[in-house]
């Protein structure tokens, strides 16, 4: 079976951690300092996702970053 592309796998594993913490989409946009929709896109792989935002949504996670880009296997 073919892997999914990077930036969605990368958008199911912050998705999880979201779910894992029981926060809603809504809040956790809120919580990062961005729209839902931005977070939406970046959860279902329809928007790239620069390092910064990537490190935001660890801390937010309160993971370090490479154990989301671990989970996303990149």
């Amino acid at each position: 079976m073919k892997a999914p592309p990077p930036q969605q796998a990368l958008g199911t594993a912050i998705k999880e951690g979201r779910l894992a913490l029981g926060v809603s989409q809504e809040e956790f946009a809120a919580q990062l300092g961005m729209h839902r929709t931005q977070l939406g896109h970046i959860e279902q792989g329809k928007k790239d996702c620069r390092l910064s935002t990537i490190i935001r949504i660890a801390k937010a996670l309160n993971v370090p970053a490479s154990s989301i880009l671990t989970s996303a296997g990149l």
